[in-house]
């Protein structure tokens, strides 16, 4: 397997932007040398190991999508990889959610595909509406 360290800094760059880091962030939470930083996102310079870990700790995606920009782990480290910005901002923040929210998103979203589908979408209880004709379901 042949690395091309350019396209491996391109994306510690991308990457570190995208989070609002500066190298002087990376150097004061990590210990990486802004110069080393910039050597290695120019791809003039390969990292260690263990600088490598750091930046995939600093940058919050794994060693893999840097080295390769595709990853088999579940977690998508790449935002640039979905449609627009919007989908990154959606799954950024969903991230943030606690796990009972989480489930609510999947739910309303799980709704908003059968409506789309043209499936039945109404919840049967004595408290909701019939999404269909707005009157309230005993």
């Amino acid at each position: 397997m042949n690395l091309d360290m350019d396209s491996v800094g391109q994306r510690i760059k991308h990457k570190r932007k995208e989070l609002g880091l500066t190298q002087t962030d990376i150097y004061n939470r990590y210990g990486i040398g802004s110069g080393a930083l910039s050597q290695i996102e120019n791809g003039t310079r390969t990292p260690s190991v263990t600088i490598f870990y750091k930046l995939s700790q600093a940058l919050e995606c794994n060693m893999e999508w840097l080295l390769t920009g595709f990853s088999t782990n579940s977690e998508i480290g790449d935002f640039s990889i979905l449609k627009d910005n919007r989908e990154s901002l959606l799954l950024k923040n969903f991230r943030e959610l606690p796990a009972y929210d989480q489930e609510e998103i999947f739910d309303l979203i799980n709704i908003k595909i059968k409506r789309a589908k043209g499936g039945n979408t109404s919840v049967k209880s004595s408290n909701s509406t019939n999404t269909e004709s707005g009157s309230m379901v005993v």
